[in-house]
């Protein structure tokens, strides 16, 4: 279908429709009127546009809403302009009371006196000037204006939950404990996040595994709760109440009805591959279970290392297999869901730290320190002697607020419980975290070494067997060696964290993390786009408890503002696209910002669904025939107003 020319010139403006338009003043208590003249402007005669002109002393107060009502329908208006303050702070309120006298409501129009004109100064005949300009637009606009009619749909009440960490856990419990359905997204093969691979949970140093397993289990069995592991979000439709979200899931190659977890596969496959459970430290086969303890306990199989994958020499694992588990041949699924309420609790991934040998971050320490991890358990580097002394370290250029030096902590206590007569030095942080005296007391009193210093990134040196660090404490910088240096790098967005926040056109921070964008610091967890929340590491890092609150406070919200049974009300003012002069080229597509246009494959034109579309007007603006229109936002509507504007401002001063 061929794209029709770019409309000409704009046409005159069409004759406004038939009715009665009523002028209502407003004074807005002592705002307006100080500078502006209201006495010639208040005359009935002045305006031959309206039916009926009234002046009022605060208008959006109840007794103010109340004589409008009354008064819309003793004039038998049926069209309002209110001359008053901005359209941003009643034009609701005002809507409303249009349609408790009977009225369309999207027959108003406002015209911000307010601060288009008395807060932008001058003298009083020259505001008054500009305010009546204003005005006679105002009624040249509103007479084109078009009655629309609202739409609902019922509200679907399931909500996904993207990431199965500490904050997507709490979510997804607190939801389906109040009967709501939960699909639960996790893009690693193991629920749980970086909280489950943890050997233990500060402060009350709680074996991890314990803290988290309880919870795990809970979800993988609950029946109002469906899980879904390697599972990636590929496309997101639709608004608060009713979206559509698009989900691609990786095969395990393992059927998880019949896998016990075993470990039978691992012992037979030939392939090693570096470990992404171990920090890079170890190694592990193939196929098996992403890593000790992990839930769901069953094996998934890595196809780019596998042998079968590759040239398809290999096959122990299914031969081996004696429950018939394991599936070479299972394709990619692509699943698609609707929901009310999307959770966003992606977590965060850790930083990583470069340097001469014997130097690794404090993750790498964390999995060292696992029973399940690659040593397991063993303070132990490949081709390092066991450390007499270790530096646990943060940068003066550390982002991630107090997880750094309770992080530090942790491992400091840890190290000294099993190593005794390990020499233990933290640097960096302390002092400027509160509620950390406690912990800090008890790591000295155990013989931990507690600096002030901060590392000084970058300069770490070999020597000998040794590394060589560079401390600061405000203008003095000194050198240590340690046999093992640990530094805490900043925490990175999760994997997919961007392209996640393209499809839900969420913000994020200059580290690439979720802004949660309320603009109501009473709504936590809450984001700009309506119907979708983040919780926890997510939105930055943060402890486990912190996200687990997080987690709770996402399913309150969603609890608060997705009740089933409830009907969600369309944008009355959703675009509209004409099939006939539509020329199919897809530009009003690639600007809508809400995936709300879609092609009609019958006439190959394309059309607004007006449940996704948010009224934004990004398709009108970019449409190259003019077909795509934005209702209450016509080339009628705004060529009558400037075209006012323009005829008084030949007639009289210019503003």
């Amino acid at each position: 279908m061929s794209a029709s020319p770019p409309p000409g010139p704009a046409a005159a403006p069409p004759e406004p429709a038939p009715g009665r338009t009523g002028l209502v003043f407003c004074r807005c208590g002592p705002n307006l009127f100080n500078l502006i003249e209201l006495g010639p402007l208040e005359a009935r005669a002045h305006w031959p546009e309206a039916a009926a002109v009234a002046v009022q002393g605060i208008l959006c107060g109840e007794e103010g809403q109340a004589w409008l009502a009354g008064w819309l329908r003793a004039e038998r208006l049926d069209r309002l302009v209110i001359a008053a303050c901005s359209p941003r702070e009643h034009e609701l309120t005002f809507r409303a009371v249009m349609a408790r006298a009977g009225l369309n409501p999207y027959l108003l129009h406002m015209v911000n006196l307010r601060e288009q004109v008395e807060w932008i100064g001058g003298a009083p005949e020259q505001a008054t000037a500009r305010a009546e300009r204003l005005v006679r637009a105002g009624l040249a606009r509103v007479a084109r204006q078009e009655a629309r009619e609202r739409r609902q749909i019922d509200v679907n009440a399931d909500v996904v939950v993207v990431g199965g960490g500490a904050a997507g856990v709490a979510a997804a419990l607190a939801l389906a404990r109040k009967d709501r359905k939960v699909l639960l997204l996790e893009r690693s093969p193991a629920l749980g996040g970086l909280a489950a691979q943890l050997d233990e949970i500060f402060p009350d140093h709680l074996c991890a595994s314990c803290f988290m397993e309880p919870a795990l289990d809970e979800v993988l069995h609950h029946e109002r709760i469906e899980v879904l592991t390697e599972a990636t979000v590929t496309g997101v439709r639709g608004t608060a109440g009713a979206f559509e979200v698009t989900a691609a899931c990786a095969p395990r190659f393992v059927d998880a009805e019949k896998c016990i977890g075993c470990g039978q596969c691992s012992l037979i496959c030939p392939v090693e591959v570096v470990d992404p459970f171990a920090g890079g430290l170890g190694k592990r086969r193939a196929i098996g279970a992403a890593y000790p303890g992990s839930l769901p306990h069953v094996a998934v199989l890595d196809p780019a290392a596998c042998l079968h994958h590759r040239d398809g020499s290999c096959d122990s694992c299914q031969v081996g297999c004696g429950f018939d588990a394991i599936r070479l041949d299972a394709a990619a699924e692509k699943r698609v869901f609707n929901a009310g309420a999307i959770v966003v609790a992606t977590g965060f991934r850790p930083g990583e730290v470069s340097g001469p040998p014997g130097t690794i971050s404090t993750w790498q320490l964390e999995r060292l320190l696992h029973p399940g991890g690659p040593t397991e358990g063993k303070l132990e580097l490949p081709g390092r002697p066991p450390p007499g002394s270790v530096l646990l370290a943060s940068t003066a250029s550390e982002t991630d607020g107090a997880l750094p030096p309770r992080e530090l902590l942790k491992l400091a206590r840890g190290l000294t419980t099993r190593w005794p007569a390990l020499a233990v030095t933290v640097a960096g942080g302390l002092s400027r975290t509160p509620g950390l005296g406690g912990e800090a007391r008890a790591a000295a009193a155990a013989g931990v070494e507690l600096l002030d210093d901060e590392l000084l990134a970058g300069q770490e040196r070999p020597a000998g067997d040794a590394v060589e660090v560079r401390l600061a404490n405000g203008l003095l910088e000194t050198a240590r060696c340690f046999d093992l240096v640990v530094i805490h790098a900043p925490s990175l967005p999760a994997l997919g964290a961007e392209a996640l926040a393209g499809l839900l056109r969420l913000d994020r921070d200059a580290r690439g993390f979720f802004s949660e964008g309320s603009a109501n610091p009473f709504e936590p967890t809450s984001t700009r786009v309506a119907g979708v929340f983040v919780a926890g590491a997510a939105g930055g890092p943060r402890p486990i408890r912190e996200a687990i609150r997080d987690g709770a406070a996402a399913a309150g919200r969603v609890l608060a503002t997705l009740v089933p049974g409830e009907k969600h009300e369309l944008s009355a003012l959703a675009a509209e696209i004409d099939p006939v002069t539509c020329g199919g080229c897809g530009t009003c597509a690639s600007a809508c910002p809400y995936h709300a246009v879609v092609r009609d494959p019958a006439t190959l034109a394309y059309q607004v669904e007006a449940a996704t579309c948010h009224a934004c007007g990004s398709c009108a603006a970019s449409c190259p025939t003019g077909a795509a229109a934005a209702p209450h936002f016509t080339r009628a509507q705004l060529t009558a107003e400037i075209s006012a504007l323009l005829a008084s401002a030949r007639a009289g001063a210019s503003p």
